[in-house]
């Protein structure tokens, strides 16, 4: 849609309700006001850049990932532990 002058933002003009619905749909819960301003972003010429959805995906699926790799990182933590203890053990019982 940006290869025809202006055709770019005639979409966004089409799309810009669209997007509005779709992103009120899967982050209303979340971020309440993420539509508003997906709408303001299709709106606007050149503010294409902003990566309303992803905010949203961001907002709502991050916090769970974050604490998610955490634990994992505890886990290999004891693990590491269990295995070093069990060299070690396995090297003093050779003693």
């Amino acid at each position: 849609s940006y290869l025809i002058p202006l055709a770019g933002e005639g979409f966004d003009l089409t799309w810009a309700p669209m997007s509005m619905i779709l992103v009120g749909a899967l982050y209303d819960d979340v971020m309440p006001n993420l539509k508003y301003i997906a709408l303001i972003e299709e709106l606007l010429p050149f503010t294409d850049f902003i990566p309303s959805a992803t905010l949203g995906w961001v907002k709502e699926f991050g916090p769970n990932i974050i604490d998610d790799a955490k634990g994992r990182m505890g886990d290999a933590k004891r693990a590491g532990r269990r295995e070093r203890d069990a060299l070690a053990n396995l090297h003093l019982s050779r003693q």
